[in-house]
């Protein structure tokens, strides 16, 4: 029997259809056996979380914080404006969360600082001192020494316009005798800047910028050095470590403002500490190290050290990779102190300089 030219024709065309059926069905195999209820979890997570960054641009103004960085396409523990304050509300407000109804008026706050220096007969009493380090340590310090070295080196960083309106907090450290480090991203929308802890004193200090990096942009250097005229005797300076090792104990300091909020001083909170592990390095095209841990973060705790337990610095916790929702992990970045190291030598800032490694392990 012949095959005629029509009939050849047709007899390629089904066999390109069922080829062709078949390449499709193989290549969607993977989607076929996805359970669909995961699916769906990851997808409403994904909206929701858009959804609410998007009602947070719509509520808030054309100049809002949440819209300046959504057309910078930032992310991250960005500075935070208190969208209800009124302009002249000095820093002692900073404890208000935003938008609510008990901000204090101008008058009611004139007097602020003397509350908060004055003791008050219904808080807890202080527990005793512990003297902090003077010196660097390569062992692993004392808890309580810890504790200590870092609440004496650790600073909150107020950020306010030209105008003295407050924008925004992060955290910083000394790194010499009244010079500190903090975030580019921290301080770059302000004019005047101020630091606090409950080391120096119930009046802010102020400061002055002195050297920052070229941008602030995510996987980029973001560090800024902030330096004050006169500081108390007690403060401490840390050591610059090198790059931790993965797995390695670090604990994580500063101000996020999740946690400070329910301070009863909102002008020098307490220092806040969090210990985690180190997850992950990762080196970046421009050999930049990000170093993933798990120390907790939020707003505000950018510009804070993350110190191994020998109290030396190996990074400075600068953003937050995550969408923020209850659905969702956060990662938790900071950049690493060889990182930090070539800026500071950049600028021909003097620093301590110390090995990443401790000579044991911390005990439980």
């Amino acid at each position: 029997m012949r095959l005629t030219q029509r009939g050849f024709l047709i007899a390629v065309a089904i066999l390109v259809v069922l080829n062709l059926f078949v390449y499709l069905w193989w290549m969607n195999r993977p989607i076929v056996v996805l359970a669909p209820a995961q699916m769906n979890r990851e997808i409403v997570a994904g909206l929701q979380t858009e959804s609410q960054r998007l009602q947070l641009i719509l509520d808030g103004s054309c100049e809002s914080p949440e819209l300046q960085s959504f057309r910078r396409g930032e992310i991250g523990p960005l500075v935070r404006r208190e969208q209800s304050a009124p302009s002249n509300v000095p820093p002692q407000a900073l404890g208000q969360r935003p938008g609510s109804a008990n901000t204090p008026t101008p008058s009611a706050t004139a007097n602020t600082p003397t509350p908060v220096a004055s003791a008050n007969p219904g808080q807890v009493p202080p527990a005793p001192a512990v003297t902090a380090p003077t010196e660097p340590s390569a062992a692993v310090l004392p808890q309580d020494k810890l504790v200590a070295l870092l609440d004496a080196a650790t600073v909150r960083v107020l950020v306010f316009d030209a105008k003295m309106k407050f924008l925004g907090h992060g955290s910083g450290f000394f790194i010499d005798t009244n010079v500190l480090v903090t975030n580019r991203h921290v301080i770059e929308t302000g004019k005047i800047f101020a630091i606090t802890s409950t080391l120096l004193g119930s009046e802010p200090l102020p400061a002055k910028l002195v050297a920052v990096t070229k941008d602030s942009d995510i996987a980029n250097p973001d560090f800024a050095l902030l330096k004050v005229e006169q500081v108390p005797s007690g403060v401490r300076q840390l050591a610059i470590a090198t790059d931790p090792q993965v797995l390695q104990t670090v604990v994580a300091a500063g101000y996020p403002g999740s946690d400070i909020r329910g301070d009863t001083n909102v002008v020098t909170p307490n220092t806040v500490f969090s210990q985690g592990e180190v997850s992950v390095l990762q080196r970046q095209t421009n050999n930049l190290v990000l170093v993933l841990h798990t120390a907790k973060m939020s707003t505000g705790s950018s510009g804070g050290p993350l110190v191994n337990r020998c109290g030396n610095v190996v990074g400075v916790n600068t953003f937050i990779g995550a969408r923020e929702d209850q659905f969702t992990d956060r990662s938790l970045y900071a950049l690493s102190a060889t990182s930090l190291r070539g800026f500071l030598d950049q600028y021909r800032q003097t620093y301590t300089k110390m090995s990443s490694a401790c000579t044991s392990e911390p005990k439980n």
